[in-house]
């Protein structure tokens, strides 16, 4: 069993020009921008929005969840590399791989505690979430930052709808502020089981969000799951109650 707070949910959602907040420049900086990528961009707003820029230097835990991650900067470094030779200089290769986003957003606000990038496919938005309560388990962090969810490039596209055409891929990214706390208490369950259904959306973004809303709008006693199912039949399971008002 595992227990946190639950302090601040959001939803970043592209529409289908790609088209990023009016205020994306202003929020993550213009410093350095030139080698991130939109993934790595976006998981910069989403972290840096609301913030407090004086906030010390912490063991904050940076989590990002995702399935195709930076790979627009990835992508882009081998076109790059047919026309202008050798491109794996100190400069551009630190931000087309896969944990770029995840460093950059651990940089940026100041994290020392643990920072990772996980790939589980569909099962990816309960092993995200299970990676930051670890940290608090264990004692590593008071404060995770969960960041779940994809940007498609063409690349990415095409790759998706070759293993699930049925799928729908929207751009989008969650983001979570998790902290150290006994308001919930989540119990995690990994299984076996035949192939259920899909989901709507291949990005796990919006299942995401959807539950960590649900969560916050738990009365006291209340319980929210959230199940992942991978198409070979593996699933994950996360069931989050709040703290009944008997228990104080």
């Amino acid at each position: 069993m595992f227990h946190f707070n639950l302090s601040r949910v959001d939803l970043l959602v592209l529409d289908d020009d790609g088209a990023t907040p009016a205020d994306l420049q202003d929020v993550i900086g213009a410093s350095g921008d030139e080698f991130r990528d939109q993934f790595t961009r976006l998981c910069l707003y989403l972290a840096l929005s609301g913030g407090d820029p004086s906030r010390p230097r912490a063991d904050d835990t940076v989590v990002v969840g995702t399935e195709y991650g930076n790979i627009v900067a990835v992508a882009d470094l081998q076109r790059a590399a047919v026309s202008q030779g050798r491109r794996l200089s100190a400069q551009v290769f630190p931000q087309a791989h896969s944990s770029a986003a995840a460093a950059s957003v651990s940089l940026a606000i100041g994290a020392t505690g643990r920072n990772m990038t996980l790939n589980a496919a569909r099962l990816t938005p309960v092993l995200s979430l299970w990676h930051v309560l670890s940290a608090f388990a264990l004692g590593r962090s008071g404060r995770g930052h969960l960041l779940v969810g994809d940007v498609y490039s063409p690349e990415a596209l095409l790759d998706a709808r070759n293993d699930d055409p049925d799928l729908r891929c929207r751009s989008a990214m969650a983001y979570g502020v998790l902290t150290a706390g006994d308001e919930f208490a989540a119990r995690f369950e990994f299984t076996r089981d035949e192939a259920g259904p899909a989901p709507e959306d291949r990005n796990g973004a919006f299942a995401t969000a959807g539950f960590l809303r649900s969560v916050l709008g738990l009365r006291p006693g209340e319980s929210a799951a959230l199940c992942c199912q991978s198409r070979d039949g593996r699933r994950a399971t996360v069931t989050v109650s709040r703290k009944d008002d008997d228990d104080e």
